[in-house]
């Protein structure tokens, strides 16, 4: 094991910023279990940060290089967290792929907390999903919390970054288009078909989906029935009971040998 210079402490530490992680290409990963699902994603490691305490947190089949070691103190200086982690590590930014090859997509309009997006990527893949489409302003997927949020999964999942033109190449009038809003009078999401190609796509925290994201194109609106007293649900929370519901009808819609076909 090494010790670190003291440059490689200050590139490491500007990572915690955006502007930093953006002009590098480079992302920080922290934990035990965050650093595995990057390696097992093929990332390139550039370095990794290990505290002398906690000897059994680290994680050996990432080390194809000798870990720096560093203190508590060191590791907080690193760290995006409260409480600094027992390894941290540096890798490779992934390449965002322009081209979706799957039947099962979920799209996020605008989402900007790092974690609703890390939650709402770990629902995805929880429950069949084959791509995840991020649109409009939307929080950075590599975002230190959303890595964390979504327990290192972000890097399992194609991730597609798109704007309007792109999307709308992707979505053809093949697709089955689902948009959820907060109006009663939509469709209940348990009623809608989810078969073939589907996409469930979610909006910003506060507004909801862009009205215009679709406009050219025919969707069907879903809503979740709820209490009244309840003004709304936390779009991570709403976005994985709906991605429940379609997982489910779609591997009925399997067993029963109707396939995916709209």
């Amino acid at each position: 094991m090494n010790t670190p210079t003291t440059a490689l402490i200050k590139e490491t530490a500007l990572l915690r910023q955006k502007k930093a992680r953006d002009e590098s290409h480079l992302i920080l990963v922290e934990g035990r279990h965050p650093i595995e699902e990057a390696v097992r994603a093929g990332l390139v490691l550039k370095s990794l940060f290990v505290l002398p305490t906690h000897p059994g947190h680290l994680p050996l089949e990432a080390v194809t290089q000798a870990p720096y070691v560093v203190d508590e103190k060191m590791m907080g200086r690193l760290c995006t967290t409260d409480s600094p982690p027992p390894c941290l590590a540096v890798f490779e930014r992934p390449t965002s792929p322009k081209r979706f090859t799957g039947s099962f997509a979920l799209v996020l309009d605008s989402i900007q907390d790092p974690g609703n997006l890390g939650t709402l990527i770990r629902s995805a893949i929880a429950f069949g999903v084959e791509g995840v489409i991020l649109t409009g302003n939307q929080v950075a997927p590599y975002n230190p919390k959303v890595i964390r949020s979504s327990a290192g999964l972000v890097f399992c999942i194609p991730i597609l970054n798109l704007d309007q033109q792109e999307l709308n190449h992707v979505l053809t009038d093949e697709w089955r288009i689902y948009v959820t809003t907060g109006d009663p009078s939509a469709c209940h999401y348990r009623r809608a078909d989810y078969g073939g190609r589907c996409a469930i796509v979610l909006g910003n925290e506060g507004r909801g989906v862009s009205e215009h994201l679709f406009s050219n194109q025919a969707v069907q609106a879903l809503t979740i029935p709820m209490n009244p007293e309840v003004e709304s649900l936390n779009v991570a929370i709403s976005g994985s009971i709906i991605l429940a519901e379609a997982s489910a009808k779609r591997q009925i819609l399997q067993l029963s040998g109707a396939g995916n076909e709209p």
